[in-house]
């Protein structure tokens, strides 16, 4: 549910944020090569590149030869100020070194410019940035087998440079000095002036969702937007022995989809199917993308209500909200356990409330109105029914920040 629900704020989210705080955005969903908003010169196509199915409707598929994408050199100076850069891609992997896309002026130095490039022999992306020779920064990563579609992002942040991929933070770059890019280089996808130079590919694959927004992103903002091309939205979860759930697909393109182990399953080749397992079950699925196959799993854990511990409530001996996107809320795991929940307060050492809700969903933040409390010490106090009966639950827990 988590995912789901991550799935339609991201919806609601982005329509607000997009129109508001977005330099350009291109969907290509109808397969132009317009701004969404209009307002920003559009993108000028090398070639003809193919409308082709994508994330939300359509992407731009390029083929690795004579087509490529070029930004009006107004994106430039908007980079020289906090923003947020964030693309979807589907390469399809070619020999050698693959050139993603990039900004700088020639190949001759490493002035004024930012590469992202991908080299078959490792599996592995290249990240580049900098201003001078004394200013430059690189990070690798390898291409996780399971995704077709990757997802790019780069926030700035003063003078700090966060970079990252399918929503994991590879790095955090603290740079000397602001880095501004040429003015005489374009941002530019599969058209680096250096792939003659190193021998490299152009891009091969679909481009899609490449926006520009007016300001760094949060941890929270990047995960809340992701759309999960052929990812399952369903997440880890608990049900009672004899229920269902169902199980989601994100945005996909692909005609062939199989789920496993398909006997509990209605539908094992559909994009949604609902799941009745009789015990905990890790379920599959694979998409065919006709040039990639990916892959996800989620696993679903089956409760016995008669084998119930209704003492045995579980939460974490320690949480961080630290906005890095792991561990940032303070809440009960085992949910169905409780029938229902008369309170759920929360203490600081001092035994002042600083947090409660009656609802049981509802996790903690670690803040008081809106302000965040400081690392250490707290206990928490739970009233519940499970089986008809009244517990209390009470225990202390540890903040860090």
């Amino acid at each position: 549910m988590k995912k789901i629900l991550l799935l339609l704020l991201h919806i609601l989210f982005c329509v607000g944020l997009s129109a508001q705080e977005a330099y350009f955005e291109y969907t290509f969903d109808d397969c132009s090569f317009e701004d969404t908003f209009q307002r920003f010169p559009g993108i000028t196509p090398g070639g003809v590149p193919k409308c082709v199915c994508g994330l939300g409707t359509n992407s731009i598929e390029l083929d690795g030869d004579k087509q490529f994408l070029t930004f009006s050199s107004q994106v430039n100076p908007l980079m020289d100020v906090d923003f947020t850069l964030d693309m979807y891609f589907f390469m399809e992997i070619q020999d050698g070194e693959t050139d993603i896309f990039s900004i700088r002026n020639g190949c001759g130095g490493l002035d004024s410019m930012m590469a992202l490039r991908y080299f078959s022999n490792t599996n592995e992306i290249l990240f580049e940035i900098g201003s001078n020779v004394n200013n430059y920064f690189s990070v690798r990563k390898k291409l996780s087998s399971e995704l077709c579609w990757h997802r790019f992002t780069l926030a700035k942040f003063g003078l700090s440079y966060f970079v990252y991929l399918d929503n994991d933070l590879l790095t955090r770059i603290i740079s000397n000095e602001s880095i501004n890019f040429s003015r005489l280089g374009k941002f530019s996808i599969g058209n680096s002036p250096c792939n003659n130079t190193n021998q490299a590919k152009r891009f091969k694959g679909s481009i899609d969702e490449v926006v520009l927004y007016k300001r760094a992103l949060s941890d929270r903002e990047i995960i809340q937007m992701y759309k999960y091309p052929d990812r399952i939205i369903t997440n880890n979860t608990t049900i009672f022995k004899g229920e269902s759930i169902l199980l989601e697909i994100g945005e996909s393109c692909s005609n062939s989809i199989f789920w496993s182990p398909a006997a509990t399953l209605d539908h094992p080749d559909e994009l949604s199917t609902l799941a009745t397992p009789q015990q905990t079950t890790n379920y599959k699925v694979s998409l065919d993308n006709g040039k990639c196959i990916s892959s996800d799993t989620v696993t679903i854990y089956v409760a016995d209500k008669d084998k119930l511990d209704c003492n045995r409530l579980l939460l974490p001996k320690a949480f961080t909200p630290n906005n890095d996107g792991l561990n940032e809320r303070f809440g009960i795991s085992n949910l169905f356990l409780i029938d229902e929940l008369e309170y759920f307060e929360i203490y600081d050492r001092w035994g002042a409330k600083v947090w409660e809700t009656k609802l049981m969903n509802e996790t903690w933040d670690g803040s008081i109105n809106g302000q965040p409390l400081n690392s250490g010490m707290y206990l928490y106090k739970i009233k519940y029914t499970c089986k008809s009966e009244e517990k209390l639950n009470v225990n202390n827990f540890t903040m860090l920040r």
